[in-house]
């Protein structure tokens, strides 16, 4: 008898599985980005959600709430109904630096989240307005040594990674710069453009027009090899600038207590949506490579790179 209410209780779970899965999007999803309209976050997850939504059968709908290095948004599917219609766009900023920075963080990255797929990683580009008399890192280091604290730069906000990434630069290089934070990439674009802010860290796709107009000088890449649509900007590295191990991730996670017949169908869905000809076409072209991989994989990295912020957060007595 108690083998038979055993069988019995293992088959309503599979079938109410089976039924969260089959009924899933059965009316629209929203995706929260915690970044303003123009970014490199908003490019890139209107793109990948209107793949999701032919695939969903459903709208997702896209709806920017930007402020806090991106925890407001995060904070808001921290409280969703874990159903699986509101999800995050979540990134390094608002699932690993801010929480890392914040004296009172809103959630816990690890705990607050379902993680479900991530989409890519990259490197950063240090990049300057054209009057800058800088051609390479070298010139520029040297002529901010010359002008401390008066060399500006700029940040989509307070504890983004382009923040953290700039006092990395700082301290790697003992130069003296002045923070101006922003409420998303957007407008530090507007910013350097209007010769506001001298440098800044941004990645693909934002900066390639801007660059290849002459607009905006890129003058290194942050990671281990140099950028195909940029290969004449060397890394930091090949200028003698080592250790600086930053970058930019992006994924989906949703609120914690999401089911996983739906973590399983979106990973399934979003992943399918990656691999589609045409978003890979786009991609390329900004020297974005997809990295779809398991939830549990995407969890995994999220618990790693919070505990990494934190670690550094700490040794530099970093706080917001």
């Amino acid at each position: 008898m108690q083998l038979v209410r055993v069988i019995l209780s293992v088959a309503g779970l599979l079938l109410c599985a089976s039924v969260a899965a089959q009924s899933y999007s059965s009316r629209p999803v929203t995706i929260l980005n915690g970044f303003p309209p123009g970014g490199p976050t908003d490019t890139v997850l209107r793109l990948v959600g209107t793949k999701l939504s032919e695939r969903l059968g459903q709208p997702v709908v896209i709806e920017n709430r930007a402020g806090a290095a991106g925890t407001i948004a995060g904070t808001a599917v921290a409280r969703a109904e874990p159903d699986g219609h509101t999800l995050l766009f979540g990134v390094a900023a608002n699932l690993a630096v801010a929480p890392a920075t914040m004296s009172a963080a809103p959630y816990d990255p690890a705990k607050a989240f379902a993680a479900i797929i991530e989409v890519a990683r990259g490197p950063y580009i240090w990049m300057v307005k054209p009057d800058v008399p800088a051609a390479s890192m070298q010139e520029f280091l040297a002529w901010a040594r010359r002008n401390p604290g008066k060399v500006n730069y700029g940040s989509p906000g307070q504890g983004s990674v382009h923040h953290l990434a700039s006092e990395m630069l700082k301290q790697a290089t003992g130069v003296d710069m002045t923070h101006v934070p922003y409420k998303g990439g957007a407008t530090a674009y507007i910013a350097m453009l209007g010769g506001e802010i001298d440098a800044m860290f941004d990645s693909l796709p934002a900066p390639l027009a801007h660059i290849r107009a002459g607009k905006i000088r890129a003058l290194a890449v942050t990671g281990p090899k140099r950028l195909t649509a940029l290969p004449q900007v060397p890394t930091l590295a090949e200028q003698g600038v080592a250790g600086l191990d930053v970058h930019f991730w992006w994924g989906f996670v949703g609120p914690a207590g999401l089911p996983s017949a739906v973590v399983a169908r979106l990973n399934t869905e979003i992943g399918r949506a990656l691999a589609d000809p045409e978003l890979k076409a786009t991609f390329a072209k900004w020297d974005i490579e997809p990295s779809p991989g398991t939830s549990d994989a995407f969890g995994a990295y999220i618990a790693q790179e919070s505990a990494r912020w934190r670690a550094f957060v700490a040794k530099s007595n970093f706080k917001l």
